[in-house]
């Protein structure tokens, strides 16, 4: 909220437009003396000056609030890579995640990005093939069913539903800026810095984040021969309306 700032005196001044001092009782009637020029033009000035320090009791125009989230147009995006580990890790896939539901708001700080964990689209295809070599193997209907299946139970996003990457501050000028966000996923919140590319009303950029820094316990199976590495990339690609 906007503070007011109010001049030496003004505040008084308010105050006693609202509760004017009563005429005091005046026991003798004298015969008023005729005001000469110098008086009057005193008097003058004195009530330009008090409708000048008047107009200024009015209340401030209200600050317009923060767009609230939107549906992200088609042109925003967010991925989170996943990288397969363990001994048996040839036995795995690397996976990529979209974020379906990405919702994106643009206060004064930065951009604001909202999603849910169940409405993450696994491994589609055509991102695996853009992505290239190392996401070329072929994923399933059932596959993509027990990835969703374990990633969900893993993130516990029936407790923790939503994630949440709110902008707090960027550094530089010209395309390349730090930016620090705060991240808040699996009920715990982190700041975090990053890299990102600004050019005109887009921006691109990547993150690695770790799950144990949020309280999240990489999925293992196999006593930990095939796991999911600790450290995960998400990458953004927004546009500013």
């Amino acid at each position: 909220m906007r503070a007011m700032l109010v001049q030496p005196g003004r505040a008084a001044l308010c105050a006693s437009r609202q509760n004017p001092p009563s005429s005091p009782d005046l026991s003798v009637q004298t015969t008023p003396k005729r005001p000469d020029r110098r008086s009057l033009l005193a008097a003058s000035l004195a009530l330009a000056a008090f409708a000048a320090l008047s107009a200024g009791c009015a209340s401030d125009p209200p600050v317009a609030a923060d767009r609230p989230a939107v549906m992200a147009s088609a042109a925003d995006e967010l991925r989170v890579l996943v990288f397969r580990g363990g001994s048996a890790a040839r036995l795995g896939h690397n996976h990529v995640l979209r974020a379906g539901d990405l919702r994106v708001s643009w206060p004064a700080a930065g951009p604001v990005l909202r999603f849910r964990l169940d409405a993450l689209a696994i491994d589609p295809p055509a991102l695996r093939a853009a992505l290239g070599p190392a996401f070329a193997s072929a994923v399933d209907d059932s596959a993509r069913d027990g990835t969703r299946a374990n990633l969900l139970r893993a993130l516990e996003a029936a407790a923790h539903p939503e994630v949440v990457v709110t902008t707090l501050q960027q550094v530089g000028e010209g395309p390349r800026r730090a930016v620090e966000a705060e991240i808040s996923l699996h009920g715990v919140t982190r700041r975090q810095w990053f890299v990102a590319e600004v050019q005109d009303r887009r921006a691109r950029g990547e993150v690695v984040i770790r799950q144990s820094d949020f309280g999240i316990q990489p999925f293992t199976v196999l006593g930990g021969l095939l796991a999911v590495q600790d450290a995960l990339v998400v990458q953004f690609e927004l546009v500013q309306p």
